[in-house]
């Protein structure tokens, strides 16, 4: 990529040296906004049009909207990865209500800020972690009802993530998760949780993002033969599991050796781990959901 990328700013591609939006965006001052992170890999961007889906929801749900249509989204994203040369690489797009037209901001009166914003691909783990696993926190925070903030908005504000994060940083682990106010397992800041138990895969279904890795971890456990259920998880079911992981855009299937202070008793990463990221990465090679950059 070049020294210095492009970025995608309001219609224009502009040096990251250059690109700049107003201290007065309500994305920067109220978290007012939404977006999604695709990934490309090899030259093909992977389920592109899972991702668009799910971002213009999340745009009819916020009531934010653009000028810019679905297919001149999919366009610039794809020029996006283009203009900076590269194969492999980490996208993440977004729309916030911009700078308000008046003092007493009127949130349906707005023109929006839009981003298009690609770096290398990025893995939530080095290699030496995804080959043994990682340590995994529980937060002591909850994440939000659905009569809060659903989960399902992809939204930018993010403090409650970030405090979840320094909580599990400080204490020594790599990663966190939090659960629902009734005490179920939810999610984590940039990813979806699984779980197996003699054989089956298990993961949350409700009040949680709907990622698409992890529709695409239930897909390939279908073709493998592998009996996956979307059911309420407590963290007793994560203590006592075989295997854990966890799965996002950022690297597929990452391995769980140890949640909360207690090591798993199995192989980390597991043969049902093993064998879902192995399917996924030769999904990702072979092309298939994917749009060519070049």
């Amino acid at each position: 990529m070049p020294k210095d990328p492009l970025l995608y700013i309001n219609g224009d591609f502009k040096p990251l040296s250059q690109a700049n939006i107003s201290v007065l965006d309500q994305g920067f001052l109220l978290g007012d906004g939404v977006f999604d992170v695709v990934s490309a890999w090899m030259g093909s961007i992977f389920k592109l049009d899972e991702h668009l889906d799910r971002f213009f929801q999340s745009l009819q749900a916020s009531r934010l909207t653009t000028s810019m249509t679905r297919e001149q989204w999919r366009k610039a994203i794809i020029e996006t990865v283009r203009c900076n040369q590269m194969q492999n690489a980490s996208i993440r797009f977004i729309v916030t209500r911009g700078v308000a037209k008046q003092v007493v901001a009127d949130p349906r009166d707005y023109d929006p800020t839009i981003i298009i914003w690609a770096t290398p691909y990025v893995f939530l783990a080095d290699q030496e972690k995804r080959n043994t696993g990682i340590r995994l926190f529980i937060s002591h925070l909850r994440s939000f009802t659905p009569d809060t903030l659903d989960p399902r908005y992809k939204c930018l504000d993010r403090l409650h993530f970030q405090l979840a994060k320094i909580e599990a940083l400080e204490a020594g682990y790599d990663d966190v998760i939090w659960l629902s106010t009734d005490g179920y397992v939810s999610e984590g800041p940039a990813s979806n949780i699984f779980m197996v138990s003699k054989g089956t895969l298990y993961t949350p279904g409700r009040e949680v993002l709907h990622g698409i890795t992890r529709q695409t971890f239930l897909d390939l456990a279908e073709e493998a033969g592998i009996l996956a259920v979307e059911r309420d998880l407590t963290a007793f079911d994560l203590y006592s599991a075989d295997e854990v992981f966890t799965c996002s855009t950022a690297g597929g299937a990452l391995a769980v050796r140890e949640v909360s202070g207690r090591p798993l008793q199995g192989a980390t990463p597991g043969p049902i781990t093993q064998k879902l990221d192995a399917l996924y990465w030769r999904l990702r090679e072979s092309g298939a959901h994917g749009t060519p950059i070049y």
